[in-house]
């Protein structure tokens, strides 16, 4: 659908009877661009009727694979923490989806070798518990390595044990999506339009306290 589309959508399912009550175009596209960012997050952490999260079934992936982006990030020194490696997340970055990272490292024959490896997504609090035991797996045996990765401001940090370098982080995410107006139109696959609008909708009629809304919230919680 296109946003002209999609407007004329919300005002089918608003049903304005109120002439007084009419939204202008500005309006209905906010509550739109309300919808699609409802829309995202509950299909991206589960909080739906289904109670599933992203690709936890192909209905969740189809809902958000349009937003899906992947790039490679050559990493800088950290300065916060030892052994640190800072990766700038792109601009449009909303939810992580998946991560890995490149680490460099000597071997017993003094062979230089990279390899791409996965990641232990950590908190503040258990950087530490990670950083003196002896058996993480962040720690370089047997030629691989799962280096700590936490998050802060618009960075991801990496941590080595020292053994090996980290010069590339690869990351796949959800991107934000394109703001509904009349130049731009929804960058969601196109089966998820009339659901973002009825969003919208729910959202609308519970601003205006209306009668409708708890008949309208049925309907909308019966959507997949």
């Amino acid at each position: 659908m296109t946003s002209r589309e999609m407007q004329i959508a919300f005002e089918i399912e608003a049903n304005i009877q109120d002439p007084t009550n009419k939204l202008s175009t500005i309006e209905i596209y906010y509550w739109l661009n309300r919808g699609v960012d409802k829309f995202v997050k509950t299909r991206y952490d589960g909080y739906n009727n289904k109670r599933e999260g992203f690709e936890e079934s192909q209905k969740r992936i189809d809902d958000l694979r349009t937003l899906i982006k992947e790039v490679v990030i050559n990493t800088s020194a950290g300065s916060n923490k030892p052994n640190s490696y800072i990766a700038t997340l792109p601009n449009d970055y909303m939810f992580s989806v998946g991560e890995e990272a490149a680490i460099t490292y000597t071997n017993l024959q003094s062979q230089t070798i990279t390899s791409r490896q996965g990641l232990i997504e950590i908190t503040t609090d258990r950087y530490r518990k990670e950083l003196d035991n002896p058996l993480s797996d962040f720690t370089l045996q047997n030629d691989w390595a799962y280096p700590l990765r936490l998050f802060y401001n618009t960075y991801v940090e990496l941590i080595s044990d020292g053994q090996y370098t980290i010069p590339t982080f690869y990351l796949r995410y959800i991107k934000i999506p394109v703001i509904i107006d009349g130049n731009n139109d929804c960058d969601l696959p196109l089966q998820s339009h009339i659901e973002i609008v009825k969003f919208a909708v729910q959202m609308f009629i519970e601003n205006q306290v209306s009668n409708r809304y708890q008949t309208y919230s049925a309907e909308v919680a019966s959507m997949e």
